[in-house]
């Protein structure tokens, strides 16, 4: 089911989208913005449709993949409250998004967003510490990948979760993505992701009480463990 539009509403999510704007330049965002509601499960976009929108995530938790010619899979990134959607360096998307959960987010015209940064040096500033931060998170990707076992795969995304709660003092992190999703973000196999939550779990760094929540048990280690360096 396609996402649906709903009235023009204020852009209200926290982000560095909007650091050092005025609420004048913030009134402009809004009026250039439209609500969308996402089904779970429901794709807000496809990889090579035509790129005409940014998006800014009000609730819920979508996924941003990627799929090669030959149909394999990889989990690019698990969007939340705040996050930002739709920067593409060519007419074309290069990614699908979709909604792991319901979702709200605003849309804005992918034309007219470049226009108000041209307009507004804040608002272009801030896109591009965006892009930078979009970079880091794939550098630390990529090393988790590559040097780090499965386990300490498992606490990179547990700790990555936990991070953007906001909250260091909560040790419980809700896991809304299926096992498949974790596997396909982490470069792993779902069997190999159960041996590692298993692990973890007999070593008392976490506790799995259910399929989608875990308790943090050893901050300190899983944090350790998870560290791209």
């Amino acid at each position: 089911m396609p996402p649906t539009h709903s009235s023009a509403m204020p852009l209200s999510a926290p982000t560095t989208l909007f650091t050092g704007l005025s609420p004048a330049e913030i009134d402009r965002l809004n009026e250039s913005a439209v609500a969308r509601q996402v089904a779970a499960e429901a794709y807000l976009l496809h990889q090579h449709s035509a790129a005409r929108a940014v998006y800014m995530v009000e609730s819920g938790v979508l996924m941003m993949e990627r799929s090669s010619a030959a149909g394999r899979r990889q989990v690019m990134a698990f969007i939340q409250t705040g996050n930002f959607i739709g920067i593409a360096q060519n007419e074309f998307y290069e990614f699908s998004v979709a909604a792991l959960t319901a979702a709200t987010v605003k849309e804005i015209p992918q034309k007219t967003f470049i226009e108000l940064q041209d307009e507004i040096p804040q608002l272009k500033d801030n896109v591009r510490r965006i892009g930078g931060n979009i970079l880091a998170h794939a550098l630390d990707q990529v090393f988790a990948l590559g040097q780090k076992k499965a386990h300490e795969r498992v606490c990179f995304l547990i700790q990555q979760l936990h991070d953007r709660k906001g909250d260091p003092r909560s040790r419980v992190v809700e896991l809304v993505m299926t096992r498949q999703d974790i596997a396909d973000y982490l470069g792993l196999t779902i069997e190999t992701v159960s041996r590692a939550f298993s692990k973890l779990r007999a070593e008392g760094v976490i506790e799995v009480h259910s399929a989608h929540t875990v308790d943090i048990l050893q901050p300190e280690t899983l944090r350790e463990m998870a560290l791209a360096e």
